[in-house]
């Protein structure tokens, strides 16, 4: 038995082209967790991270808790600055009366942290205040948390107990779901208490086991062993000679079973030992022998286990749930009479799944549909993490025994009907007479080999993938002015267009306001040094004036406009938009652009020797139109699909940048822009974000023509693959990695070439 689970496992593992899919996928698993990980304008880095882990290695739980309120009364101090400078930034007498009284209401406060706002001492885990402040109210939630866990269960035991003794609910009400609840809930944890929790963040165990794209990829890895196990055999009519021999029936059956479940424990040890090595280098992990409670993504949990009990369980579940889903979908590999059957019906469950766990609200009647389905039960998080009961006819039904029992019903079906399939023996060869094709032959070469090579080859699948990655991140970009923004911002829409007296009035009037502030500024220093003052007093004494000060670096932005337009002519134009829009500010588009390179590389490596490995080249160009058309017709393709893969993440960005910085201005000239006032070509700000995708648009496209060329000349596609990665990729890793001399190796400066004027 073991000798023949042995032989099986070698006839799929044996496979060079399997290994090497394998291998894919772990890579891509480690790419999109570092893709994923990439700090962003309201996402901090994992070396954040890491640096907290760092500081609070070693300390007891008071420790971590006097420092945590440390922390988070410094981040409070230097928002009530920021408050307070916005206030004043507000035109008129209101906003100085606001933020008199602000300061009244908390007296002392805005001197104490005005210099450490103004010095930036305070950051000490990332280098923008936006960031600062985020993780640091989110590690301070998780603090509170897990040091109020014992309070956390008091209150469960105290919300029975009450129940049990209101005299309202001793009659009909206790049999309502919600008091039933109420009480399973009291005894379900009241196995638990406070002990042994030791508080860390839980960035690194989260980031490691609740990814879903590791999910997916472990599906597919599912999808090949079956397809390799089963299908093939399938097509060369061997399932008739195996069931003829003497361990042909029920013992070869069980080494295929056997043989499957190596298989999906081995995948979901190795990726999820990945993530795990990945964020342990990142980030680092604490104390993994305390309570999974001390993370507070698990304070709902009532398992009594360690943080390592609970990841060694999480993978041994999932790998569980792999194989029930992989028995099943061999199950129907031999019942299937097409071959596109099997793959259709696995496809449908999991879309199925994902759509049933993506749409349902968690808080309803029907949630039991969104957690108890082959995505709902791969998450584990869920299952040990946190705590639910369903409401089954009214009593509270543990959501961790129903999908327990979901697990063995559909290992058992698979197990069953993968048997009852085989033992029939039906149907173990493909029926191919009269079966449909999504294939219809086109009059038009375009057209036709756009169908080889988009679908036929899986093309537009890895664009797709690809363009949405990128477009997804820049999608989840969240742009939010800071307080000096605002104030350009609210100016420079009152100035928008040409200069008038009232505009230019306004201009000035700024200017002599901070003028005067700068001349008492002045007057203080020179009352200080003639003894006149103490440095105290003098420091009191100006502080008032330097809340009109601090704004004057964004003011310099409208006073440098106003110079240029009162000497030479022009509009105004609030530019922030643009200059987000292009690069020159905020994060670069480097990561879109080697997303773009992945995806281009990988869906045209091969293009060029899609017919070599079927040699039907002879038989091409003895055609009318021959070879030299059908590559033209290829090379047409690549680079129109790699120009509009490239739009995809442009016009996420324009979409994300316009809301917080609106893009006006679009009939003035393209070099009223302070940064673009040497541009050579005179056009209007309309062009701007045209010409952008466009130059974005012809490296995508040269990007393509290369490889497909690539693909050409080696007629390998993991020859072409390699050649594409090291010219268009690593030089793109290497500069993301912090070495900026190999961006003059990649294509990125054309790519942001109006990143750099």
């Amino acid at each position: 038995m073991i000798c023949l689970t042995g032989a099986e496992l070698r006839k799929v593992w044996g496979k060079r082209g399997f290994l090497l899919s394998c291998i894919a996928l772990l890579a891509l698993d480690l790419f999109l967790l570092w893709y994923a990980a990439l700090p962003g304008e309201n996402r901090p880095g994992l070396s954040a991270w890491h640096r907290f882990q760092q500081t609070i290695n070693g300390m007891s739980e008071q420790e971590k808790g006097e420092y945590m309120q440390k922390q988070m009364a410094v981040m409070d101090g230097i928002r009530f600055v920021e408050e307070i400078l916005m206030l004043q930034s507000i035109p008129g007498e209101a906003g100085e009366t606001m933020a008199a009284q602000a300061r009244e209401n908390h007296p002392g406060i805005f001197e104490q942290y005005y210099e450490l706002y103004l010095s930036g001492d305070y950051l000490e885990l990332t280098d923008s205040p936006w960031l600062e402040l985020e993780l640091t109210e989110m590690l301070y939630t998780q603090w509170e948390k897990c040091a109020g866990y014992g309070e956390y269960l008091l209150s469960v035991q105290e919300q029975g107990s009450t129940l049990g003794n209101i005299g309202i609910f001793a009659g009909k009400n206790q049999d309502t779901f919600a008091s039933r609840n109420v009480r399973k809930s009291a005894r379900d944890y009241g196995r638990l208490s406070a002990d042994d929790i030791s508080w860390m963040p839980d960035r690194a165990v989260t980031g490691a086991m609740e990814n879903v794209w590791t999910d997916f990829l472990l599906l597919l890895s599912v999808f090949s062993f079956v397809g390799n196990m089963v299908l093939e055999e399938k097509e060369k009519h061997l399932f008739y000679i195996i069931r003829s021999t003497r361990r042909g029936m029920l013992e070869n059956m069980v080494c295929r079973l056997a043989a499957l479940l190596l298989h999906c424990g081995v995948m979901t040890i190795l990726l999820y030992g990945a993530n795990l090595a990945f964020f342990g280098s990142q980030v680092g992990f604490g104390d993994l022998g305390a309570r999974l409670q001390s993370l507070a993504a698990y304070r709902e949990s009532i398992l009594s286990i360690s943080i390592r009990g609970y990841i060694l369980l999480s993978m041994a579940t999932k790998s569980i749930v792999l194989f029930g889903f992989g028995a099943l979908l061999g199950a129907l590999c031999i019942a299937a009479e097409r071959i596109y059957l099997p793959y259709g019906g696995g496809l449908l469950l999991v879309g199925v799944s994902y759509i049933l766990y993506t749409v349902i609200p968690a808080a309803c009647e029907g949630n039991i549909l969104k957690y108890l389905n082959l995505f709902g039960i791969l998450k584990t998080e869920n299952l040990y993490g946190r705590y639910l009961n369903f409401n089954f006819f009214g009593y509270p039904v543990s959501r961790l025994l129903l999908s327990w029992i979901l697990i063995l019903f559909l290992t058992g079906m698979g197990i069953l009907l993968g048997m009852y399939f085989y033992w029939r023996g039906d149907t173990l060869v493909f029926h191919r007479i009269g079966g449909f094709s999504v294939f219809r032959p086109h009059g038009s070469l375009l057209l036709h080999e756009s169908f080889k090579l988009l679908i036929s080859n899986k093309t537009l699948a890895v664009l797709l993938l690809f363009g949405f990655l990128a477009a997804g991140r820049e999608w989840n970009h969240s742009y939010v002015p800071s307080v000096q923004e605002s104030y350009y911002q609210d100016l420079m829409q009152q100035l928008e267009g040409d200069l008038t007296a009232e505009k230019e009035a306004l201009v000035l009037a700024e200017q002599d306001r901070y003028q005067k502030a700068f001349d008492h500024i002045s007057q203080i220093d020179r009352m200080v040094s003639d003894g006149n003052l103490t440095e105290r007093a003098g420091e009191d004494r100006k502080m008032e004036f330097y809340v009109v000060t601090a704004f004057y670096p964004a003011f310099l932005r409208v006073w440098e406009q106003y110079q240029e337009i009162a000497a030479n002519g022009g509009q105004f134009v609030y530019d922030t938009g643009y200059l987000y829009l292009s690069g020159r500010m905020g994060e670069s588009m480097l990561a879109d652009l080697l997303m773009l390179s992945c995806g281009i590389t990988l869906a045209f490596c091969g293009a060029g020797a899609m017919e070599d490995a079927k040699g039907t080249w002879y038989l091409l160009g003895s055609t009318r139109k021959g070879r030299r058309a059908v590559l033209r017709s290829k090379l047409a393709i690549c680079i129109a699909s790699a120009f509009l893969l490239s739009i995809m993440p442009l016009v996420c960005r324009g979409i994300r940048v316009s809301e917080a910085f609106p893009l006006m201005g679009y009939g003035s000239s393209i070099r009223n822009i302070p940064a673009l006032r040497d541009f050579r070509l005179p056009m209007p700000l309309w062009c701007f974000p045209l010409l952008l995708g466009l130059s974005q648009g012809l490296v995508a496209a040269g990007t393509a023509a290369v490889v497909f060329l690539l693909s050409c000349w080696h007629r390998d596609t993991i020859q072409a693959c390699l050649f594409a990665t090291l010219l268009f990729i690593l030089p793109l890793v290497l500069a993301l990695l912090g070495f900026t001399a190999a961006e003059g190796f990649s294509l990125y400066p054309l790519y942001s070439w109006l990143a750099r004027l």
